[in-house]
């Protein structure tokens, strides 16, 4: 590689990186924001909850459920890698269920629960085109309740 591919390959990386984290920092509070950063051909899935939407406002509806239906008491970044293309991302939340519109999620309102969620994020010409979250919903203190936080 040429000194110049590899600056221009760590921009786009670094630039990917940025498109993300500003996505994830906006979608609870910002959803307009959040939907900025998406493609118009946008696919969002959480293939543990069965969800696959297609195209922003599909994806509005779910954010206005999904975001109103959670406390988020914290979000703590364990694991990143970046290409030209991807963003992969592993992160720990802890959430309080506070309604019942989150679809595919079988637990009562009130209920404590730690989330590990691995992002895959799919970039096109500096926006994100394909959202895949992996989601592991665990009570807190259960069984599954295990991390390996190194």
């Amino acid at each position: 590689m040429t000194p110049r591919t590899t600056v221009n390959r760590e921009g786009v990386i670094r630039k990917n990186i940025e498109v993300v984290a500003a996505h994830l920092d906006r979608e609870a509070r910002d959803i307009e924001g959040a939907l900025a950063l998406y493609t118009d051909d946008v696919v969002w899935e959480a293939p543990a909850r069965g969800v696959v939407l297609r195209g922003k406002d599909r994806i509005a509806e779910n954010y206005r459920d999904l975001f109103g239906c959670l406390d988020i008491h914290s979000t703590t970044l364990l694991r990143q890698i970046a290409t030209e293309e991807w963003v992969f991302n592993d992160k720990l939340l802890s959430v309080t269920i506070t309604g019942d519109r989150i679809p595919g999620l079988e637990f009562p309102v009130g209920t404590k629960l730690s989330v590990r969620k691995l992002g895959a994020f799919q970039l096109r010409d500096g926006l994100i085109c394909r959202e895949t979250s992996h989601e592991s919903w665990r009570p807190v203190g259960g069984f599954t309740d295990n991390d390996d936080l190194r």
